[in-house]
């Protein structure tokens, strides 16, 4: 597959999943995360956002013979957060900014539990989930406002670190 080519879809994903992050981040500005009706929509666009994120270092540091290889293996990856991270493994991750990625216990619902480098943390749902979790007979937490931010903060300082090493 042509280098050029694969650059360019990394940067494209990684630029769609700053949108999300951005958008949330302006939203938060003049609203809060720990509004309900706002919450899950916030947490899928987090989510989504930052699976995104993960899939961009994905491209940007592997290889493949052509375009129908790399939807296939984008495709196999599914939205599954512990396997794009397995995939990509604790070096590349560390590229990035990100120390580990682990699952949340001890809840009903399925998220992950993300470190920084700097022993920050960024929480995200399951995207799958969080989209059909209606027959779930519990609410999810809703975390402080100031948590959502820090964890929408630490999503675009990966997205900087993803920028600088492969689109500077």
């Amino acid at each position: 597959m042509d280098a050029v080519y694969k650059k360019q879809i990394a940067f494209r994903m990684a630029v769609r999943a700053s949108s999300g992050l951005y958008f949330i981040e302006d939203f938060l500005y003049r609203h809060s995360a720990e509004d309900g009706a706002f919450f899950r929509s916030l947490c899928i666009l987090l989510s989504y956002s930052f699976e995104l994120l993960l899939k961009a270092q994905f491209v940007a540091t592997s290889e493949f013979n052509d375009k129908a290889e790399l939807e296939r293996s984008l495709k196999d990856l599914n939205h599954d957060i512990l396997k794009i991270s397995a995939k990509l493994g604790s070096s590349k991750l560390n590229a990035i900014g990100i120390n580990c990625v682990n699952p949340r216990s001890g809840t009903d619902f399925i998220g992950y539990d993300i470190v920084t480098i700097q022993g920050k943390k960024i929480s995200v749902e399951n995207f799958i989930d969080i989209r059909y979790d209606f027959t779930n007979d519990t609410l999810r937490d809703l975390p402080t406002n100031g948590e959502f931010t820090e964890w929408v903060t630490e999503a675009l300082n990966v997205y900087g670190k993803i920028k600088k090493q492969h689109f500077s």
